[in-house]
């Protein structure tokens, strides 16, 4: 391809389609590569019942602003990808689907050499808007477990229906884990939840979303330098739920059986 781009942003979900809206605004070229649809990852990595954890009024993209009735309520999965593709329509975003970004590499004239699977670009820059929780990570306790046993992910899972009979154990209770675990009670399964101490977010606090009260303070705004551990790890999320405050006590009452010990600790 002879001719440079600007700019190659690679996904074209929340974050990717906001960069090409900032960069549509500014009169820069560019094009978005995604390697599925728009919004994929939050299509096929996340379960049925899923909702934001944020508000409504705090869900909205560059550019758009709340005008619902709900501006504490919490999108769905399905509302929030029928967001983001009405957003891409409205703005014209330059969106290329079902291509995926192979390799990127520097060239000589200190570009950027973008390989997909079907064509090579040339771009000056190259964001990548890919995400952070792509790819799975089980704990190395994992490979002790027999085959017989099936084993997901949280990104695999869809509802408790779509898994096996018999028993459930989820191993980590951070909000994934922990929104699972009661999708999985709230359907009659029996639960076992791995968990190690953490702490819980209140859905509301003094009648406003908590994230609102975290917007006003500032918290929101604390870089991620400044709270990463000393390893380079981001400390464990506190448990919090989408559609009300959600707590190991809380679970433990519904009658999820926590588990400690080395599950935890591997998570």
């Amino acid at each position: 391809m002879s001719e440079i781009l600007d700019v190659v942003v690679v996904g074209a979900g929340w974050a990717g389609l906001s960069v090409s809206h900032g960069l549509r605004v500014a009169g820069v070229p560019h094009v978005v590569i995604e390697r599925g649809r728009i919004g994929e990852t939050w299509r096929s990595q996340r379960w049925d019942s899923f909702h934001f954890n944020l508000p409504n009024v705090l869900s909205m993209l560059p550019g758009d602003r709340y005008e619902g009735t709900e501006p504490e309520g919490a999108m769905s999965r399905d509302e929030f990808v029928a967001l983001l593709e009405d957003y891409a329509a409205r703005h014209d975003l330059p969106i290329q689907l079902g291509e995926a970004v192979v390799e990127v590499t520097p060239d000589p004239a200190n570009n950027f050499a973008v390989r997909t699977d079907v064509r090579q670009l040339i771009a000056r820059n190259v964001v990548a808007a890919s995400g952070s929780l792509n790819r799975a990570r089980r704990p190395a306790l994992s490979r002790q477990i027999p085959a017989g046993i099936a084993q997901i992910d949280a990104s695999s899972y869809r509802s408790a229906t779509a898994l096996e009979p018999g028993a459930v154990l989820v191993v980590g209770s951070g909000q994934s884990g922990g929104q699972i675990a009661k999708d999985l009670a709230d359907a009659g399964r029996q639960v076992f939840l791995a968990t190690s101490k953490t702490g819980r977010l209140v859905r509301d606090y003094r009648g406003r979303h908590l994230a609102l009260w975290l917007v006003e303070t500032g918290a929101l705004e604390q870089r991620r330098e400044e709270f990463v551990l000393p390893s380079g790890a981001v400390p464990a999320r506190s448990l919090q739920g989408a559609l009300e405050t959600l707590s190991l006590q809380a679970l433990s009452a519904q009658g999820v059986t926590l588990l400690g010990g080395s599950w935890a600790s591997t998570a």
